[in-house]
């Protein structure tokens, strides 16, 4: 008991000075002190996966912003801010301990373990009583986030909407031809090939941040993971099949023909991305988070494709990648405060309104929500490209995105099983053996 007191007084000094960091001299009311004591308002505090809110998830930071302007004196939301690695150990400890916030971002695979031991408030009346709300949500993103006892116990964060960008203007310079919403993946390997040639990295990767691998879960899916994976976690079969022996070889191809870094081993995903707005790779596995940077540094020049199709694949190719990105949860505690209860419907309300889409894609980031008359600028190029990519005809987006169905083990197995084919580490089938193994331990 002395060392979880200990690490949870260590936590939130570290959490403090992440608060204060990002909130000193703002002058801006959504990072200004309240007065708590003042009569009517009731404050509740959202934990956040980042320590500067304002900086790192600005669009939220705005959102949040624009509804304690509209419901000052009334309601206010303050952030519970830390890095995620550390974010992550805070809400274990505080869901322990029975205090956390009042609605806070949680890891996917952690969620459901949360709403199983009780720490989750249920959102299926909330949905009923704010049919609206619902309506903008959509099926789909709202059966993200139910268990098998019906219960709705988180909401999404954002839409998360991943691929490769790339640059039209280091294509041209290679003479490569810009894919197109079915490139094979022979082609893309002769692309590869041109673009080494012309003494350019085909693309950006690195291996340091091992969740970095959105573009190739596409990859799983034209190999039938998420028809499949259900079955395959309730079997314990594995992984371990022909279907994903000939994906990961894909991934072993791509190593093969040089498309990746000589020193992806040392590389962040951060690093790989500075490595793409400078013009040294041409391709680049990210989502549409980076769409307003690659609007400042790549400008017009910015493309996105859904990735390579297969031939020797039965399943469908069609596959693009549109989904819910991780919950946002509310704690079990606001179930027994009706004020913040309120509050925290008032808010969840306003984070999923038209208001706040428009601040959504004025950042260049996807919501949630599925508003049809919300605009996208001129200047977004990244944003339109990527909006060009979602309305092609008959491409289809899995209902999860394929790494946050797993559990945390398999998820960590994953990613690196995935990077260590593309580094040349392991053989396809020693890599999926080993995302098995964490199958069976699981």
């Amino acid at each position: 008991m002395r060392t979880k007191r200990i690490l949870v007084m260590l936590l939130g000094v570290s959490m403090m000075i992440s608060i204060f960091a990002g909130c000193g001299g703002t002058g801006k009311s959504g990072q200004e002190p309240v007065d708590k004591t003042k009569e009517g308002v009731t404050t509740i505090k959202f934990g956040i996966h980042v320590a500067d809110p304002e900086k790192q998830e600005a669009v939220t930071w705005k959102i949040v912003d624009a509804f304690n302007k509209k419901y000052e004196g009334k309601y206010h939301v303050e952030f519970e801010s830390a890095e995620k690695s550390a974010h992550d150990q805070s809400m274990k400890l505080e869901a322990t301990d029975g205090t956390l916030p009042e609605l806070f971002w949680c890891d996917s695979a952690q969620a459901p373990e949360f709403a199983s031991a009780g720490h989750l408030m249920d959102l299926t009346d909330f949905l009923k009583d704010s049919s609206d709300t619902g309506k903008a949500l959509g099926k789909s993103m709202q059966e993200a986030f139910q268990n098998d006892k019906g219960m709705q116990y988180g909401l999404p964060y954002q839409a998360n909407v991943e691929g490769f960008f790339y640059n039209k203007k280091v294509l041209a310079q290679a003479g490569v031809k810009e894919p197109t919403q079915g490139t094979g993946f022979d082609e893309f390997l002769e692309m590869c090939q041109k673009l080494n040639g012309a003494g350019i990295t085909p693309i950006a990767q690195g291996s340091t941040d091992n969740y970095a691998i959105w573009a190739y879960l596409m990859f799983l899916d034209r190999y039938g993971y998420s028809e499949n994976i259900s079955k395959i976690l309730e079997d314990k079969k594995g992984l371990n099949n022909p279907d994903m022996v000939s994906c990961f070889k894909k991934l072993a191809k791509l190593k093969e023909v040089k498309a990746f870094p000589e020193n992806m081993s040392t590389l962040s995903y951060f690093d790989a991305k500075a490595s793409f707005e400078a013009g040294k790779c041409a391709f680049m596995n990210t989502g549409a988070w980076d769409a307003a940077e690659f609007d400042q540094k790549i400008g017009d020049q910015i493309g996105f494709w859904w990735g390579p199709t297969f031939a020797d694949s039965s399943h469908n190719q069609k596959c693009a990648m549109k989904v819910p990105s991780a919950p946002i949860c509310v704690s079990a505690a606001v179930a027994k405060d009706a004020a913040k209860k309120e509050a925290v419907y008032a808010f969840l309300n306003f984070y999923y309104s038209k208001d706040a889409a428009n601040i959504s894609y004025e950042g260049s980031v996807f919501p949630a929500t599925n508003y049809t008359d919300v605009k996208i600028s001129d200047t977004q190029y990244a944003l339109k490209a990527v909006n060009q990519a979602l309305s092609a005809d008959g491409w289809t987006s899995p209902k999860a995105q394929p790494d946050q169905i797993l559990n945390a083990a398999m998820q960590n197995q994953l990613y690196d099983s995935m990077l260590g084919v593309m580094m040349g580490n392991y053989k396809p089938e020693e890599a999926l053996q080993k995302i098995d193994e964490a199958l069976g331990n699981s």
